[in-house]
């Protein structure tokens, strides 16, 4: 018998061999043999699994695991390539099932936590799969993939912090490492650091020239950068290899849809659909989808599309309630600071000189904010800035003081309104390169909530309002594939979209009951039916004269480059308008929520 087990252990020797030199055919074919000659060699049944699930058989590769496990019940490898090829079938959650198992069996297989933890990201598990994760770290501290993976999970939920250093340990371990380097870029295109992006993801590109999400992630950015030229030359040249990306045809169709070639971004979405995909961007592709339909005025489509497109985005960022609550119980806080004794406070010296005071620009995402940026960019007395943490910086330092005393705002000292100035300044430093003698414009959409405290910080301050009609307002957020935030949760559904608007909104009121702001209302409706008055009479209020570059807004939008909103394929285009009252198209779908809206359609002059 010894001479047997001798020339099987010298076979399983050569398969190694060939199995770590890539040629798997081979490899198999030496394992096929052992099977043939010890028929109970367990190993090498789960090994012709391995390789038959690399070469894409993922059908053999399940029946050879299988083998395996009804030889040996208990063994922990079986279980976990068995899950593996599952996986690769769509079978997710029998995947699910074989790691558990196979950890159950060996709790300290750190591959097992890994697969784990992907399998349960691709379900939309993202905090189970966080933790599987870094189980898998911490049993093996060099796990690279571990490593880039988790540092892409806490991307998503929008922990840049600690994303960022998970990625730069994953790094030092294995340089130059292409899906390291572009998990870097994807944190750099949250912080709208576009630029650095697309080099993070170009040195990917350079080290792995058929690394496929290397070069999704260029298409997709020279896309989003108005590099449209390149990235349509790049798609069309990577589709001719591999024509079915789902990745690919994605960037394909949004190009087709910057191009007004709606049939094609169309077809080429239900192609991608038709492929294996995550859930995330699945969502996406439906979202788009919908929005192309609705384009087409075919209603019923593009609902559809919508309420899938919304549902996976949910479901693959786990979007529960918890996030939308934690903004709307963060609006009634600030809300509380806002009390009457406010308008009779003095302003203790603090008249800064205007070219000191920024314009703050806000109103409700999908309001027209980005298209007034963008005219307001274009002048060339002022520079704007798109979207930053600068006022989130102001109230948190805020919230330090106040300690949570309903009238803290009111009882700021000099001192302290100098030290939020100060913490103001330092954050817009972070973000932007100042041009001397312009005047800052601030815009987010997000900051309406905190009118009063930028009030009671830069009492000078102007504030232009965004208004757009509240139905269209919520249908537009409700269409978009927004970037993950505790807002942004609450745009899955009509109806808490409506909650949000009417939250937000209700603040706004109040400030202008109670407080003397100087502010200039915009609605969205009157800018795209008459630009020119209407930018004229905010240019007024501004105090900086006409200047006809403010025409060509839509040309300075494309040199720009970075626009880091849903809206960056809209403001590079014409003033349109296709999208004024959208909403009377769905308005069945908006009768449970118009109690909520209503009183502030007939405020803001939409009633009937």
């Amino acid at each position: 018998m010894a001479k047997p087990n001798i020339l099987i252990r010298s076979k399983k020797t050569r398969a190694t061999e060939l199995f770590a030199n890539n040629q798997l055919r081979e490899a198999d074919a030496v394992y096929a043999g052992i099977c043939q000659a010890a028929p109970a060699d367990v190993e090498s049944w789960v090994m012709r699994g391995l390789i038959h699930r690399k070469l894409g058989l993922y059908k053999d590769a399940e029946r050879y695991c299988r083998r395996a496990i009804q030889l040996k019940p208990d063994y922990a490898w079986g279980h976990h390539v068995l899950g593996s090829a599952l996986q690769c079938l769509g079978s997710v959650n029998d995947a699910l099932a074989c790691y558990r198992k196979s950890i159950s069996l060996h709790p300290e297989y750190a591959e097992a936590h890994y697969f784990l933890a992907n399998a349960l990201r691709e379900t939309g598990a993202i905090h189970d799969a966080i933790k599987s994760y870094r189980q898998a770290i911490e049993l093996q501290p060099d796990f690279v993939e571990a490593l880039s993976n988790l540092g892409a999970a806490l991307t998503a939920l929008g922990e840049t912090q600690e994303a960022t250093h998970v990625l730069n340990k994953a790094i030092i371990l294995r340089p130059n490492a292409p899906q390291i380097l572009c998990n870097q870029g994807h944190i750099l295109q949250r912080d709208g650091r576009l630029v650095e992006a697309l080099e993070k993801y170009q040195r990917a590109l350079q080290f792995s020239p058929d690394s496929m999400d290397a070069i999704t992630n260029v298409a997709a950015l020279l896309e989003k950068t108005n590099r449209l030229v390149e990235a349509q030359a790049l798609v069309d040249r990577e589709l001719l290899r591999s024509p079915d990306n789902p990745d690919l045809l994605f960037v394909s169709a949004r190009l087709a849809r910057r191009a007004n070639r709606q049939d094609d971004a169309i077809a080429l979405l239900e192609r991608a659909l038709s492929q294996p995909t995550t859930m995330d961007t699945a969502g996406a592709m439906h979202i788009l989808l919908g929005q192309l339909y609705d384009r087409k005025n075919d209603v019923e489509h593009a609902f559809s599309h919508l309420v899938e497109g919304n549902r996976l985005s949910a479901l693959a960022m786990e979007c529960e309630t918890g996030g939308q609550d934690r903004y709307l119980e963060r609006v009634e806080r600030m809300r509380g600071y806002l009390t009457p004794e406010l308008a009779v406070i003095q302003e203790d010296g603090l008249n800064a000189s205007e070219t000191v005071t920024p314009v703050f620009l806000f109103g409700f995402p999908r309001s027209g904010t980005t298209l007034l940026e963008q005219i307001l960019d274009a002048h060339p007395a002022m520079q704007s800035m798109e979207e930053k943490p600068t006022v989130s910086a102001m109230v948190q330092a805020f919230e330090e003081l106040a300690q949570g005393r309903r009238n803290a705002l009111e009882e700021l000292t000099a001192d302290q309104v100098s030290q939020l100035r100060k913490v103001y300044f330092d954050e817009v430093a972070r973000h932007l390169q100042r041009e001397p003698g312009k005047l800052l414009v601030d815009k987010n959409p997000l900051n309406t909530v905190n009118a009063h405290l930028i009030w009671r910080v830069f009492p000078q301050a102007k504030f232009i309002l965004a208004i757009r009609h509240p139905c269209d307002a919520c249908f537009s957020c409700f269409m978009q594939n927004f970037v993950l935030n505790e807002v942004n949760t609450g745009f899955h559904t009509l109806e808490s979209s409506a909650d949000i608007y009417s939250n937000v909104m209700r603040t706004w009121l109040e400030a202008v009951r109670i407080l003397p702001l100087h502010y200039h209302r915009v609605r969205y409706e009157d800018l795209v039916a008459d630009f020119e008055n209407e930018t004229r009479a905010l240019l007024d209020f501004l105090e900086v004269g006409w200047d006809d570059k403010v025409l060509g807004h839509t040309e300075h939008a494309m040199k720009r480059g970075t626009i880091n909103t849903p809206s960056y394929h809209q403001v590079t285009q014409p003033i349109y308008q296709h999208a004024k009252f959208r909403w009377k198209r769905y308005a069945l779908e908006f009768e449970p929520v118009m109690p909520k809206l209503r009183p502030f359609i007939e405020y803001f002059g939409y009633g009937e």
